[in-house]
């Protein structure tokens, strides 16, 4: 496990601000809730009314005022987007950095396989995001804790459930690209997550853009689908489920067959 453990520690930096971060974000958003409380009725019905824009952020089915419709809103933008960007960061750069930084020879140089290469950097990547989804989740309790608010666990579960998700198949869509050349794909991943979750606000803002929702993993992370039905939507789930393996596959493959630069 020396890949894996060498994987951990080199993202051990990148790991801790980018979870202080969001951890962060969310937890002041969480405690700006009580002052805004009496007045977010009323903000609401205007959200509402604003057609297209609020149709894309789901703020014309979910009352602002209620914690867990502010939470969706506020705190589940910060958290979709703040996971996948990181899992696009951490993933497109896993495997194509030993070109990149010439350390392959010194890599291989060691009685080890491409195969377990690949498994061991694909483990800490995922015990990364894993991780990471856990201390904001932990984060998101106890700020909800302090500001002395019923905890709505039953939601809250759903909704970071559906963030975990997301970050996984991101995360494992780039780490592929990865493996495709030496280049830094940093800035392609990311892209990536950008173009996705614009997708999903075309998909909500018209039904007539609703097929949209099939190119972009963030249509199983809406927040007003989940807190009103209670649930995850497990066709668009399967759908990026089955592209994530693929991608993964792919990726394995690719790294095996590749001439590799030291």
């Amino acid at each position: 496990m020396n890949v894996f453990k060498r994987e951990i520690k080199a993202g051990i930096k990148s790991f801790l601000v980018w979870t202080i971060s969001v951890s962060a974000f969310i937890s002041v958003c969480v405690f700006m809730f009580p002052q805004m409380e009496g007045k977010m009725d009323s903000v609401s019905d205007i959200f509402a009314s604003m057609g297209a824009f609020s149709s894309a952020f789901g703020m014309d089915r979910l009352g602002l005022g209620s914690l867990i419709g502010f939470y969706s809103v506020e705190c589940g933008t910060i958290m979709a987007l703040g996971s996948t960007l990181y899992a696009a960061m951490v993933g497109s750069q896993m495997v194509g950095k030993e070109e990149k930084g010439r350390t392959t020879e010194f890599l291989f140089s060691m009685p080890i396989k491409r195969e377990k290469v690949m498994v061991e950097k694909y483990l800490a990547l995922t015990i990364q995001m894993g991780a990471f989804h856990i201390i904001c989740f932990g984060v998101s309790l106890l700020s909800i804790i302090l500001i002395k608010e019923e905890i709505p666990m039953e939601e809250l579960l759903l909704l970071h459930t559906s963030y975990l998700v997301i970050t996984l198949f991101i995360a494992t869509i780039c780490f592929s690209l990865s493996t495709i050349n030496s280049m830094s794909n940093i800035g392609t991943g990311m892209g990536l997550v950008l173009f996705f979750y614009f997708f999903n606000i075309m998909a909500n803002i018209t039904e007539k853009a609703d097929w949209m929702k099939y190119l972009t993993p963030f249509s199983f992370t809406d927040g007003a689908d989940i807190v009103l039905d209670k649930k995850l939507d497990m066709k668009y789930i399967s759908i990026w489920l089955v592209i994530s393996l693929l991608s993964l596959i792919y990726g394995f493959w690719n790294y095996r067959r590749r001439d590799l630069k030291s």
